[in-house]
């Protein structure tokens, strides 16, 4: 079975293993509908430990007492390392299931994924992916890439910021076995879940295009199969309440003539008017969110877009659409939205639309009225 971009996405992205930092990276993996095993995936792990670790096998990793649990703030057990400092997520909440057979299955499951690790290191079978802060020393990475090394010919991707400005680029080759590459930004240290996911797709199939010699994967318009037909044109969505609140504009389907494995993906350009004082404008495709792009609020009389990726299958209707959070004081517009198979929108260019007009809205209405009865 085979859908274009997001297959070849989801195959090249099973070569890629995170060094730490935190578990952002993993979570570009689940975004992207992968779920490949790996020691550092959904681990917080410094530089200094995580190089010790490397030069010495994590020999002493899951050593009788190395490990112990803790309750993270957001209410999840997580799996310390004593010995190299790694916080690892074990995806259970207290309560779930008792702190004393989790720590043992802890135990086996990190010596497992210690020996996948180290066999893999060997091998130089995967991409190896680390983030870089701009305020890190250059020499630390130069030490990691040697730590690595010293185990076998893996391929090191060096992660860099862009900032505002990103857009699509090649990753570089600076070293036989050193890739370089930059995203948008990097998701808050303690909320990892919150990836700007799109500037890490184009990075991954970048380096690994690079890495083997292939052909970049297509990713732009049109490059996912649309799995919903939508009607094209402007649109005008205008708040529905006196006070401010949530405001749908979405089209309720039926998860049943969709693949509850997939992800799928909403995207749409909007135009925020200069008087908008609403909270939030974004995009919905099913109840399950995975990864998304909300409307930038300080981009006025401009087009920008708007999407958000799912799986359906969670409730007998599911949204698809774009959601308001404000009043009826507040209203903006949209054209080219589209539902297509894939963990990315693929849009193209902005519409070629004349400036659409000064929304009006129900509290306009209101005002009207009053002046003509004074």
């Amino acid at each position: 079975m085979d859908h274009g971009a997001a297959a070849s996405l989801a195959r090249r992205m099973h070569g890629f293993r995170s060094l730490g930092d935190n578990c952002e990276f993993g979570f570009v993996q689940r975004y992207g509908g992968v779920e490949p095993s790996g020691l550092l995936r959904f681990a917080y792990t410094p530089m200094e430990d995580l190089i010790r670790g490397l030069r010495c096998g994590f020999a002493d990793l899951g050593a009788p007492g190395d490990l112990h649990l803790s309750v993270s703030e957001g209410g999840a057990y997580y799996c310390h390392s004593r010995a190299y400092n790694i916080w690892a997520n074990t995806g259970q909440a207290p309560g779930a299931i008792a702190p004393e057979p989790l720590l043992a299955r802890e135990y086996g499951r990190l010596a497992h994924l210690k020996g996948k690790m180290l066999d893999e290191l060997a091998a130089g079978s995967t991409v190896l992916v680390r983030k870089v802060a701009r305020d890190e020393p250059e020499g630390d990475f130069a030490r990691l890439a040697e730590a690595v090394w010293a185990h076998g010919p893996s391929t090191l991707l060096r992660v860099t910021e862009a900032g505002p400005g990103w857009r699509p680029e090649p990753v570089r080759r600076v070293g036989e076995r050193l890739i370089e590459g930059r995203v948008r930004r990097f998701a808050p240290t303690a909320r990892a879940w919150e990836v700007d996911l799109e500037p890490w797709m184009h990075l991954v199939d970048g380096a690994w295009a690079l890495e083997r010699g292939e052909a970049p994967t297509d990713l732009g318009a049109g490059a996912f199969p649309e799995a919903l037909r939508l009607p094209g044109g402007l649109r005008r969505h205008a708040g529905r309440r006196r006070a401010a609140g949530f405001n749908g504009f979405t089209r309720m389907v039926d998860p049943a003539g969709f693949d509850p494995t997939a992800i799928y993906t909403f995207a749409s350009w909007v135009w925020i008017p200069e008087a908008f004082g609403g909270e939030r404008i974004f995009a919905a495709s099913g109840y399950a969110r995975l990864a998304g792009r909300d409307a930038d609020l300080t981009l006025r009389r401009c087009w920008q877009p708007v999407w958000a990726s799912g799986r359906l299958g969670h409730a007998a209707r599911e949204p698809v659409g774009l959601a308001l959070v404000g009043s009826d004081r507040d209203a903006f517009w949209s054209a080219g939205g589209r539902f297509s198979r894939g963990p990315i929108p693929g849009q193209g260019a902005p519409p070629a639309l004349p400036t659409p007009p000064a929304p009006f809205t129900a509290q306009d209405l209101w005002a009207r009225l009053r002046a003509r009865w004074a």
